[in-house]
């Protein structure tokens, strides 16, 4: 039985829209802390190379999955065939 991948989209500004509302809410969570131009610059910043990164893994991850999935599918078509052959010549009168 095959493995069927999803293909699935990844959209780096969601999230990095997602990890910079979870650093504003977070440093407005702290008592006394108050988010400033400077800080929410630096939290947009990190957050566009954050999910930069986290978009460059799941693609990896996604490829050898894949790949993975490929090489499974060769050798269930590999031992299909060996079976095949088995019973043909099991079959075959002497």
């Amino acid at each position: 039985m095959p493995l069927v991948m999803e293909k699935s989209k990844v959209n780096k500004k969601k999230i990095a829209s997602d990890l910079s509302t979870a650093f504003t809410t977070a440093v407005a969570s702290v008592e006394g802390a108050r988010a400033g131009r400077k800080l929410k610059k630096l939290v947009a910043k990190s957050a566009k190379k954050i999910a930069g990164r986290i978009v460059d893994q799941i693609k990896r991850d996604l490829k050898k999955a894949e790949a993975a999935s490929k090489s499974i599918n060769k050798i269930e078509g590999a031992l299909k065939g060996k079976k095949k052959k088995k019973e043909k010549t099991e079959k075959a009168p002497k």
